[in-house]
């Protein structure tokens, strides 16, 4: 940890400034509280018995490292063949010293393995307290914690285009896909195995040794880098990489098995997560990343694989700073592609995870199968009065109706009792027999109606079934569309079960006693391709900002399950659809054998489905398109991909979209460009008509954003041609910001209303493609002022203008600390700087019943880093405060999500205050970041550190501010040894908001240095404070946080000397 850099010689001021009677009441007047407060205040306050974060020193360091070596890797240095052997063995040599004197260091270390290809590391074991030491070696470059990333067929086959393939002669024979998983079960019938349940056991009797029963024709080479027990146990590889958690069985048998989309394809087992937790160890995928470069361990790359599926990855994905994903792009460099699953963290801003968001990989979305995709229709027969048709929700984890059913509906148990259908007694999921609600028998012919609410929905429709009913309906409570909810116990079912529309099930209500229901398999409405709701969401979260997920498939096909010879089950989520697209690959590639891995990126990507509605039924049935930033360039169509003689990409980051990223717009009018690269494949030259379209015809209309291209472009046959693409923002036409990290930092309406979209089509006869476009701009600030105060009268006026279109949100906090900006951590390096640049407080006095019963103050610590951060949820910030002054944190003041469940499940920030001595934290505000942006803002009532009202101008309280990345890691940075005292901040700004290309003022006052306290430094001027919807806060980075210093009081000059 670094000492703060405190600048006393430039920027402090004596308390000469200002009478000494400004140190009590009058430090209370006029002290408003910002409206942020009120914006970001929670309904309900939040407490935790179990706090999951806490200050820095407390975290535990884990004892597997990756040891990042300075030499370049062999993809680094881009040698190949003899060259690259010779490369491999040198650096080979270098570990192997450096392996060495780690053992003089910890005689215990155990070296887990090396890699040379994609990554120059070693993986080791070793004693925590021998890491300074490792990393002072000239040969070392980082050292950082071993990763863990999550493991997130009949009718999707021909639904994606692949059974056409096919039929033409493509099944993806000679392509090879390495499937880096849970392993594959070799001995199932889908993947070349002789089917039996026998040869199974025989294989995992010893999973350790091949036994002779591996490798197979299907699945031709692989190899176990975790073995049976870890992350209970230690790594230990070995050569067989039999499945038994049955993750890798069915994407393998997705991608290539015999009903799979490329079954000619060879696959390659490579096993590197867990058989007994669906966690993946870090140390395992790099290893595997170097297996599929180069299988038979030579150093010559030419034996790689052609195409990586790794369905896994970690939300909210920083690919700069990831590992993996520096091994991805490594990996590329040598022609392999990765597909690999976008995550299932849902419509959430920023959520896509790693490896999939490294810019080389193909990252894959889910939608819903074909089936999924019909909305049954509910029919009332009776009473007349209410006899119509109704939209009813499927539940997938029922059972399928096969006839039509009709009967009398009944509303709980007929009586007024039971109406939620809960199980009894302390449990509301029960499934046992004494806790059922409904007694054996007593629904029997009757579909039933329960309410949403108490207890897990597929308990609902289980305790209806246990009471004899012959269906279950749900019906919601609230508006909101009707869903598929989630399994959450009972089974296995024998009835069938839906979800109603809140006013449709109050319709049902009305006609009871008399109400009839019909429910036909027939009598529904096809919908079209819909995303699944679980489905992560883009852009990248990363600066560049780059389009991800870039193409969806289905997820949830009927696959191999492991250990049953020949059994099938359906398998979900972004894992399942991964495979479709790594499949998808394989025959392009087969068909196009020369195309290198961005080409086939572009092809998949140009050809896609784009009409694929978003994830509820209610927005298909409006026909609402799902954004850009969700399904890329649409849903996978491999025939089109295959048989469309053309494609086209970005032809400065060879990306199959235009990604034109995060901009503050401070200017009128801002002008971006792309040049597109088009390539011919065909025999005749095509003749493209190029229209720019907008996903959604709102931001169209707009006028803020509009798109320009040629209307014509011309391809001859083998060819290519370039063009380029103009992107117009007006900033003034363009709505406020929307968006941030606390109280709408899971919201995907934000990112919707603030992103414009759409795709660029390429038309010409025989060849229809598209590119993707995407930008998200921020109507922003840019104010500008004198920046050094002049307050020898105790306050000063300061002018301030506005040069920028967006509204400057502009609250103020006397400056207590700064910090020299630190060099950032490399290319996957996992070592994120967080760089704290400045840190600011105020107090705000607050009447009785605010905080408390009592009359209390607010505490507001700000936090300018040099770096922005995209959405705050890798990032902690930090304030410790150690409250009686006896050198020990009392309570830690930091950001976390509101899930505070050691995930990041929820995506809302929100500033918990954790009490260091009981471990309990309280939280009564969402943080303040808007998102984009180094400014950071905590939010805490007096109450919350052991403080009350009195403590104003009474209580000195020493502090420590802390940032690092709690995701990666990382040596962080940290301003500390400060003393403050609430209210006792000498200098007050009272500034005002000022209109875009306006001017405004600041008032400042010197209340004068409070005794105890530590010498302040001047004011901190945020300029994007949030206001509420609309108005979240948008600045340039150069202006959102500005930092006044003092000038010096002049001296004095005595009258010349006699002679």
């Amino acid at each position: 940890m670094r000492r703060v850099f405190l600048l006393l010689t430039a920027l402090a001021v004596g308390s000469w400034l200002v009478p000494q009677t400004t140190l009590g009441s009058e430090r209370f007047v006029d002290r408003e509280l910002p409206q942020s407060v009120e914006a970001l205040k929670l309904p309900t306050p939040l407490q935790s018995q179990d706090a999951k974060a806490g200050p820095p020193v407390t975290r535990s360091i884990e004892g597997r490292y990756v040891i990042r070596l300075k030499a370049p890797s062999v993809a680094e240095q881009k040698v190949r063949g003899r060259n690259a052997r010779r490369a491999k063995r040198q650096l080979e040599v270098e570990q192997f010293d450096l392996e060495q004197r780690i053992y003089s260091l910890d005689p215990s270390a155990r070296v887990l393995g090396q890699t040379q290809l994609v990554m120059n590391a070693i993986f080791v074991e070793v004693d925590a307290a021998a890491l300074q030491a490792i990393a002072a070696d000239p040969a070392v470059a980082r050292i950082t914690p071993e990763g863990r990333y999550e493991m997130d067929l009949s009718e999707t086959v021909p639904y994606i285009g692949a059974s056409a393939v096919q039929a033409a002669g493509f099944d993806g024979t000679g392509v090879r896909v390495a499937i880096l998983d849970s392993g594959i079960d070799y001995t199932h019938a889908n993947l070349g195995g002789p089917g039996t349940v026998a040869d199974y056991n025989a294989a995992y009797a010893d999973p350790a040794s091949r036994d002779g029963l591996f490798p197979t024709d299907k699945v031709v080479e692989g190899y176990d880098f975790v073995g049976e027990v870890w992350p209970f146990g230690s790594l230990a590889p070995d050569e067989d990489p039999i499945d038994f958690e049955g993750h890798g069985t069915h994407v393998a048998d997705i991608a290539g098995g015999l009903g799979g989309v490329a079954p000619g394809a060879d696959l390659y087992a490579v096993k590197v997560c867990s058989a007994v937790s669906t966690a993946c160890s870090g140390v395992a995928l790099i290893q595997g990343m170097e297996f599929a470069v180069d299988p038979d361990g030579d150093g010559d790359p030419s034996d790689a694989v052609d195409v990586i599926n790794m369905s896994l990855g970690s939300d909210y994905g920083q690919p700069f700073d990831d590992d993996l994903s520096f091994a991805v792009d490594n990996a590329t460099e040598f022609g392999v592609l990765t597909v690999s699953s976008a995550g299932n963290g849902g419509d959430r801003p920023y959520v896509t995870g790693t490896p999939s968001s490294a810019p080389t990989a193909l990252a894959v979305a889910q939608t819903e199968v074909p089936s999924a995709n019909f909305l049954p229709l509910m029919e009332v027969t009776a009473p007349e009065s209410i006899a119509d048709f109704y939209p009813a929700v499927f539940q997938s984890w029922s059972a399928p109706l096969t006839v039509p059913l009709e009967a009398p509906l009944q509303y709980g148990d007929g009586a007024g009792g039971e109406l939620l259908g809960c199980s009894l007694g302390t449990d509301p999921n029960s499934t046992a027999d004494a806790d059922a609600p409904f007694p054996p028998g007593s629904l029997a012919g009757k579909i039933v109606l329960v309410d949403r609410g108490a207890c897990n929905f597929s308990i609902k429709i289980f305790n209806i079934q246990r009471g004899g009913g012959l269906a279950g309906i749900i019906g919601l409570v609230a508006p909101g569309d009707p869903f598929d909810g989630a399994l959450g116990g009972g089974g296995p079912f024998t009835i069938p079960g839906y979800m109603i529309y809140q006013a449709d099930s109050s319709t049902l209500k009305s006609g009871l006693p008399d109400t009839v229901v019909r429910f036909d398999p027939a009598s529904g409405i096809e919908l079209g391709a819909r995303m699944r709701s679980s489905s992560s969401r883009g852009p990248q979260h990363e600066s560049t900002t780059l389009l991800k997920p870039e193409i969806g498939a289905p997820g949830a096909s009927v696959s191999a399950v492991v250990g049953t010879g020949t059994g099938t089950s359906p398998f979900g989520g972004t894992s399942g659809a991964s495979p479709m697209v790594a499949g998808s690959a394989a025959l392009l590639l087969q068909a196009e054998p020369n195309l290198i891995p961005a080409e086939v990126k572009a092809r998949l990507m140009n050809t896609g489905e784009t009409e694929v509605f978003d994830d509820t039924f209610g927005e298909a049935l409006s026909g609402v398109l799902a954004p850009v930033s969700r399904i890329g360039g649409g849903e996978v169509r491999v025939d089109q991909a295959v048989f469309t003689p053309a494609a086209a990409w970005d032809d400065d980051l060879l990306q199959g979209s235009l990604s034109f990223g995060f901009i503050d717009v401070e200017d009128e009018t801002v002008n971006l460009h792309k040049t597109v690269r088009v390539r011919n494949y065909g025999d005749r030259t095509l003749n493209f008509k190029v229209t720019p379209t907008f996903r959604y015809d709102d931001d169209a209309a707009t006028g803020a954003v509009s798109v320009h291209a040629p209307k014509m472009v011309k391809v001859r046959p083998g060819s290519d041609a370039t063009f380029s693409v103009k992107l117009k923002i007006k900033g003034e036409m363009l709505p406020g910001n929307y968006m941030n990290s606390g109280s709408v930092g899971g919201d995907p309406a934000g990112l919707t209303l603030n992103e414009y979209d759409g795709y660029l089509y390429l038309e010409a006869n025989g060849a229809s493609i598209h590119l993707p476009w995407h930008v998200l701009p921020r109507k922003a600030a840019n104010v500008v002022g004198r920046r050094v105060l002049n307050l020898q009268d105790g306050s000063d006026e300061i002018s301030l203008t506005n040069n920028g279109v967006g509204m400057a949100q502009n609250d103020a906090y006397s400056l207590l600390a700064v910090s020299p900006d630190q060099p950032e951590g490399g290319n996957g390096d996992q070592m994120p700087m967080p760089d704290l640049r400045a840190v600011g407080v105020n107090t705000f006095p607050v009447p009785a019943n605010f905080c408390s019963a009592e009359e209390s103050f607010i505490w507001a610590f700000a936090i300018n880093t040099w770096e922005r951060q995209e959405h705050l949820v890798p990032v902690i910030h930090e304030v410790d405060l150690d409250i009686d002054q006896d050198g020990t944190f009392d309570y830690a003041v930091y950001n976390f999500d509101l899930s505070f469940s050691g995930s990041i499940s929820d995506g809302r920030q929100v500033t918990w205050a954790e009490n260091l001595g009981t471990g309990s934290a309280t939280a009564f505000f969402f943080t303040e970041h808007a998102m984009n942006t180094g400014n950071t803002v905590h939010y805490i009532c007096a109450e919350q550190v052991g403080l009350t009202g009195s403590d104003m101008l009474s209580t000195a309280v020493d502090i420590s501010v802390y940032a690092f990345d709690w995701y990666y890691g990382g040596p962080g940075d940290a301003i500390e040894g400060l003393t403050v005292t609430p209210l006792g901040e000498q200098y007050y700004g009272v500034p005002e908001d000022i209109e875009g290309k306006s001017n405004g003022a600041m008032t400042v006052i010197d209340f004068g240095a409070f005794p105890g306290n530590t010498p302040e430094l001047g004011l901190m001027l945020l300029t994007n404070g949030d206001r509420g919807g609309g108005a979240r806060g948008g600045a340039t980075a150069d202006t959102e946080s500005l930092l006044f210093s003092v000038a010096r009081p002049p001296k004095f000059v005595g009258p010349p000397a006699r002679r």
